[in-house]
């Protein structure tokens, strides 16, 4: 039984973050850490980004929340994000979380189609609510959802197989939407090839199910292109992003192909859905994303990573991913919490995941640091494996 993703936040000593700036986090200590983690790849501009905060502040003076009445703030939000997707697809709604725009879709899928059913595979991630999770892992929590068909997935199953098991779901006739994430954050770096997602596309328009793109994580150049549906041939029905989106402000959106409406019964809306301060965010971000030369950043980022941490590969240390989202799998020789433990003493911040690690910069990282911390992570995992005994 595959486990998920962690039981707690962060095998890491106790620390206390009271500060931080662009990829520097300062403890109440007032020690400082290179932030590999980035808050879970949210905060893709850096932290405190004076750009983001100077929207933020100004929309602070003038009104916080509306509870779904339109606002000048959320018109150019919605301009931005939709400038992203030219002539295919629509923001149907601004959330707080990337759970919230999956939980959004699901009730899109069931609207449009008539059907219940969701599909999703193994240990990609989509959200923690009960079905959002469910989707994606056994949470060993004994609650069993019959509409939700949860698929085994890379690398404990060949891609032909995990076809073949989704032609099989789809065939009963009442998959509403097939959940993907192009490349698993919290799973292990896994990726399906551009063939599987055409092949996924085609069985999903072939037996009238929806395809949801989940690219909370991966969008926004995070893993090199605006978003990786573009790279593999696909263009998905839906698309959820967050995370990058608000750099770290709690702001998600899901965008619906232009040939669908919204209905009522999808239950569109919520107190914070649209918040003006949260638009303000994604205003400020994608302002500001499109200043510098973020596509460039991401690639001089990936260079460091792959030069740095892919001779660790010859120890048995599997590194995959692209652009800023990396993972590394650790052996079991190695204990997970004390090699973790001694990373974040030296001062560089990551993030874990079960078994992983994973390496998710801030598009603005300053290269020295980006080398320092890479660099870091290289030297201790290099002497852990060459321990006796592993």
């Amino acid at each position: 039984m595959p486990s998920p993703p962690s039981r707690r936040a962060h095998p890491w000593p106790p620390l206390r973050i009271a500060s931080a700036a662009n990829d520097i986090l300062v403890d109440d200590t007032g020690r400082t850490y290179v932030d590999l983690f980035s808050s879970h790849g949210a905060t893709w501009l850096g932290h405190c980004n004076p750009q983001v905060n100077a929207a933020v502040a100004e929309q602070l003076g003038r009104v916080w929340l509306t509870a779904g009445i339109e606002t000048p703030v959320l018109g150019e939000a919605r301009r931005l994000i939709e400038g992203l997707f030219p002539g295919t697809h629509r923001l149907a709604q601004l959330s707080s979380t990337g759970m919230e725009a999956a939980e959004f879709a699901i009730r899109v899928a069931r609207g449009l189609t008539g059907r219940s059913g969701i599909v999703g595979f193994d240990r990609n991630m989509h959200g923690k609510s009960a079905v959002t999770s469910g989707l994606a892992w056994d949470n060993g929590d004994g609650v069993d959802l019959p509409f939700v068909h949860r698929l085994p997935f890379l690398p404990r199953c060949p891609e032909g197989d995990v076809l073949a098991a989704l032609e099989q779901s789809l065939a009963g006739g009442n998959v509403s939407a097939v959940f993907v994430e192009p490349l698993q954050g919290c799973g292990g770096g896994h990726a399906a090839s551009p063939a599987f997602h055409r092949e996924v596309a085609r069985l999903c328009a072939t037996h009238g199910a929806l395809l949801v793109f989940d690219e909370i994580l991966t969008g926004f150049h995070r893993t090199g292109p605006p978003f990786l549906f573009s790279t593999v041939g696909v263009l998905p029905d839906i698309v959820l992003v967050g995370k990058s989106i608000g750099n770290g402000f709690p702001v998600s959106g899901t965008l619906l192909h232009e040939r669908f409406e919204i209905r009522p019964t999808m239950l569109p809306g919520s107190t914070f859905a649209g918040s003006p301060l949260a638009a303000a965010a994604v205003v400020g971000t994608l302002r500001h994303a499109s200043d510098i030369d973020v596509p460039a950043k991401v690639a001089a980022i990936d260079a460091t990573v792959r030069r740095t941490l892919e001779p660790l590969v010859e120890r048995g240390i599997a590194l995959r991913g692209r652009g800023a989202l990396w993972v590394l799998e650790i052996p079991p020789a190695i204990d997970i919490e004390s090699l973790v433990t001694d990373v974040v003493r030296a001062g560089v911040a990551v993030g874990t995941a079960g078994r992983l690690v994973r390496v998710m910069p801030a598009a603005t990282i300053e290269p020295h640091n980006l080398e320092a911390g890479c660099r870091t992570i290289h030297d201790i995992l290099r002497a852990r494996s060459a321990e006796p005994g592993r």
